[in-house]
């Protein structure tokens, strides 16, 4: 942006109407007021005096501005909110334009500065169809985690100014707009921007550093404070020194083996936090560092090609999202140094991160003299199975006292990148001894999971009684590594890895997550390291665990687990408990944990999505009959057309009623994609198209049903003759209604007796409460009531004694089949499928009908007879079952009306 011309250009000329002056002047006014940043300038700026940009094919490449993530304070909350631990103040500054000027030294800037607060977190509670999701990649369905939003302050601006590649200096003004974190917009925020440069960086000055001030009188907001690391223009120093680790750590991987060395792969490595242990002796390293946190974050690392690496660390006393942008913590260093290509670690120069004025912001680099180094080790074990390890030392100590932290990383996402890694079990004599004195080894029918179907051996499970629920995985199965639910295993230990797959017991080491409430400790979440052995002819397993304290780990735990067979049908495939082997009166001893896994083994998944396909396309072949057999009953009653007064009122509203509902609730969904499906599955798409066809089928269904039901009043409506249609129709109400509110008392005294049940489940298995309304079950009971929808018809041609066939064969024989078949497919359903905590039933589901064993056979045996009776009332009369005398009084009484 130049700075305004001393001579603009004007036309005196030209002359304009009055009122088309004033709608010029607006634009204008409004224009003026967006440049209010260009008139500032050398007011808010004096130190960059402005230069006339060199042209385009003179301009060669200028300094890279760009700070992609920085920090903040200030500003004030009502702007910006209060500041997060799990996501603080940012920034980014990304310049759009550099440009050379006359002053060689001067460059001419354009950029966009953002500035976002802490968000303000509201927990989203879930429903109770989404309570389950299915993982894509581990193949079985698991419990979704809560979800969190917010509203977070930020606002965007657009700059423009000089920076001084002598100084080192960018100084920028513009104006602003967004919304704070309050909600309220905020537009048009004029403010200046100056920030300083290091010319050129190194490790004694690594930050850029800088202010954000407004300069609007009548809304201004606080002074912000800024500080990032510098990304550009980097000197760095001599390479640093790595002494040697201790002997338990001389094994480690090549990770760059065969390859360059690659700062994103490096970058990628390092990402996850490390914990510290302050073990060995390193207490006094400790002290004079000032280092009692918890845990250490890379939070920012960059490098060169040659292998010259830089970085920002970070120390805190919790883990949380933050590492993703620039992080403070409780305490930092900044370090250079270089990857050691021969010894395969990273070895840095580190000097403390202080506090240099009265923001947070406001940081310098002080006292140097710390060594830090990294490296991956090779081999894990129960209490080692460190992805990434590393040692923080002062450099002015001993060598004895050298160690002051040894770390590693708590989420190894990156084994599949390290074939040469191995693992040593150490508990396996000591799990076996349990395994044979608790009985685990005693002979079980059926097939369990085992090295093939190793993804059975994931599991999600809950404590049933205190409380908690975690995450088992399994880190090796006898030889094979895994990375997740990925095998890694070389190729030269495969003929290793198949013998020993065919042994009974083999060896298995896991991680295991847990969030509960330990004796002693606080409720949150806990890894914990376990190996043994697993029985594959039993499915039992029994392991010796270690958790995690603040300053060392407990090992004396026993995990046991039985997986059930993997043709079994039934929702509890794992149980078992975690106990501890310490005495009552070790502070350390917790009482045994009974421990519950519900869900599906790889196949049952398999079978389920298979159920779902069938069920969607069931659900649209019954709705597309349905549809059919109303329509065979309109071609019924213009043949027949003495049958549309015959017809029941209260049947058609009754059938009415059950097409409209279930379009009502999903009104939304009819018309845009539903989320009902919260799983990602190879049908999906198919099965998205059947809940759409079913939904328009409903409608037109629903559309048919209202015209048979239109035609139907209205033929009694014209003809006054049928008074006695509506008077035995009014007795159809008065014994119809108070059966189906008796039914609906019923209904609700059975809801709060079972809701209690409901509610214990939800706690024994953790799952968030849902609300199990009582509407829920009024539904159900109303899926009952069109079960016997051919009740109303049956009652009214008994008052009647109607001989008239109101209604064809294939109307309610058709319709009553339709009504039938989903509790013959249950009675399937129970024996051939494994039911889950909380299915998803495209078809005979219980939100829609009363379904279990005793109800699939009521219900289909009474609506069979209901279509027996109309049956033979259609050809002998409606009140055929009635005694004969009455019969043959009401029929001379009919004669006798008639002339001769």
């Amino acid at each position: 942006m130049a700075p305004p011309r001393a001579n603009p250009t004007h036309h005196p000329r030209l002359v304009l109407p009055l009122p088309l002056l004033l709608l010029l002047l607006i634009p204008t006014a409004a224009a003026a007021d967006t440049a209010l940043s260009t008139f500032s300038y050398s007011r808010h700026c004096p130190g960059l005096p402005t230069s006339p940009d060199l042209p385009a094919g003179d301009s060669l490449a200028g300094p890279a501005l760009q700070l992609s993530t920085g920090y903040f304070s200030g500003g004030g909350e009502r702007v910006f909110g209060p500041e997060s631990p799990s996501q603080p103040r940012s920034f980014s500054l990304l310049p759009s334009s550099v440009v050379r000027t006359a002053n060689a030294s001067l460059f001419h800037v354009s950029a966009t500065l953002t500035v976002s607060g802490g968000r303000r977190r509201f927990r989203v509670g879930l429903d109770g169809r989404n309570l389950f999701e299915y993982d894509g990649q581990a193949r079985h369905f698991r419990p979704r985690l809560p979800r969190f939003t917010g509203r977070r302050g930020s606002i965007t601006f657009g700059l423009e100014g000089y920076y001084s590649a002598a100084s080192g200096d960018l100084c920028m003004v513009g104006t602003g707009s967004g919304r704070a974190a309050d909600g309220t917009p905020v537009h048009f925020l004029p403010v200046v921007l100056r920030l300083g440069f290091p010319s050129p960086a190194n490790l004694t000055r690594p930050f850029v550093t800088g202010r954000l001030e407004s300069v609007d009188t009548i809304t201004p907001i606080e002074p912000v404070s800024l500080v990032a690391y510098a990304e550009d223009g980097y000197s760095y120093a001599e390479s640093a020194s790595c002494p040697q680790p201790p002997a338990e750590r001389l094994d480690e991987l090549q990770v760059f083996e065969g390859r360059n060395f690659s700062c994103a792969h490096l970058t990628s490595m390092l990402k996850p936090p490390f914990r510290l242990d302050y073990q060995s002796g390193g207490e006094s390293t400790a002290s004079s560092l000032g280092l009692h946190q918890r845990y250490m974050y890379v939070n920012r690392l960059q490098c060169k090609d040659d292998g010259a690496v830089r970085a920002y660390v970070a120390f805190a006393n919790q883990t949380d999202g933050s590492r993703y942008y620039f992080m403070l913590g409780e305490k930092a260093i900044v370090a250079d140094g270089f990857w050691d290509r021969q010894r395969s670690r990273l070895c840095l120069r580190g000097c403390h991160v202080v506090n240099s004025g009265p923001s947070r912001a406001d940081l310098a680099v002080g006292e140097c003299g710390i060594g830090i180094s990294f490296w991956f080790p090779a081999v894990w074990s129960l209490q080692k199975r460190s992805f990434a390890a590393g040692l923080v030392w002062n450099t002015s100590l001993k060598s004895g006292e050298a160690i002051a932290a040894c770390s590693s990383a708590i989420t190894p996402n990156y084994r599949g990148n390290l074939p040469g890694l191995r693992y040593n079990y150490t508990k396996v004599d000591e799990a076996m001894k349990y395994y044979e004195k608790s009985g685990l080894n005693k002979n079980r029918k059926g097939k369990f999971p085992d090295s093939s179907s190793y993804r059975d051996m994931v599991f999600r499970f809950f404590v049933q009684k205190g409380g908690g629920s975690g995450y088992a995985s399994p880190i090796t199965i006898g030889s094979m590594l895994f990375d997740g639910n990925s095998l890694v295993a070389p190729d030269t230990f495969s003929h290793h890895v198949t013998a020993g797959m065919e042994q009974r017991l083999i060896n298995v080491s896991y991680d295991i997550y847990y969030v509960g409430n330990w004796s002693l400790e606080s409720f949150r979440r806990r890894h914990i390291s376990a190996e043994g052995i697993y029985d594959t002819k039993t499915g039992s397993l029994c392991m010796i665990a270690c958790r995690e304290l603040n300053v060392s780990s407990d090992c004396e735990i026993l995990v046991t687990a039985q997986f059930s067979s993997l043709d079994a049908k039934v929702t509890q495939h794992v149980k078992g408990t975690m106990k501890s082997l310490r005495k009552k009166s070790d502070p350390l001893f917790f009482e045994k944990l009974d421990i519950a896994s519900y869900g599906m083994y790889i196949d049952q998944v398999d079978e389920s999505i298979w159920r779902m396909n069938l069920e969607s396309t069931m659900a649209l072949i019954s709705m597309t009959l349905a549809c059919i057999f109303i329509a065979v009953q309109l071609l019924h009653v213009n043949k027949v057309p003495e049958a549309l007064p015959a017809m029941s009122i209260t049947m058609l509203v009754i059938l009415a009623l059950g097409y409209m509902i279930p379009l009502v609730l999903n009104f939304e969904a009819l018309f845009k994609n539903s989320n009902k499906q919260t799983f990602p599955l190879a049908g999906g798409g198919w099965l998205e198209v059947n809940e759409v066809m079913v939904r328009i089928i409903t409608m037109i269904t629903f559309l048919l049903q209202l015209r048979l039901l239109q035609l139907a009043w209205s033929a009694r409506s014209v003809d006054v003759s049928k008074a006695e249609s509506w008077a035995a129709e009014k007795k159809v109400l008065w014994i119809c209604l108070p059966l189906y509110i008796i039914g609906g008392v019923i209904t609700w005294i059975v809801h709060m007796k079972f809701n209690h049940s409901r509610r214990m489940l939800r706690q024994v298995v953790h799952i968030k409460p849902v609300g199990h309304a009582f509407w829920e079950d009024l539904v159900s009971y109303g899926g009952l009531i069109l079960d016997g929808f051919l009740l109303p018809q049956v009652i009214l041609n008994a008052f009647s004694d109607s001989k008239v066939r109101a209604l064809s064969p294939g109307f309610y024989i058709g319709s009553t089949t339709i009504r039938a078949l989903p509790h013959v497919y249950d009675v399937f359903r129970r024996q051939h499928f494994v039911p889950s905590l909380r299915p998803s039933y495209m078809y005979a589901s219980p939100h829609d009908d009363l379904f279990s064993l005793a109800w699939d056979i009521v219900i289909p045996c009474g609506a069979i007879l209901l279509s027996v009776v109309l049956f033979i009332q259609q050809r002998r009369g409606g009140a055929f079952f009635l005694c004969s005398k009455n019969r043959k009084t009401r029929e001379y009484e009919m004669v006798s009306t008639v002339s001769s």
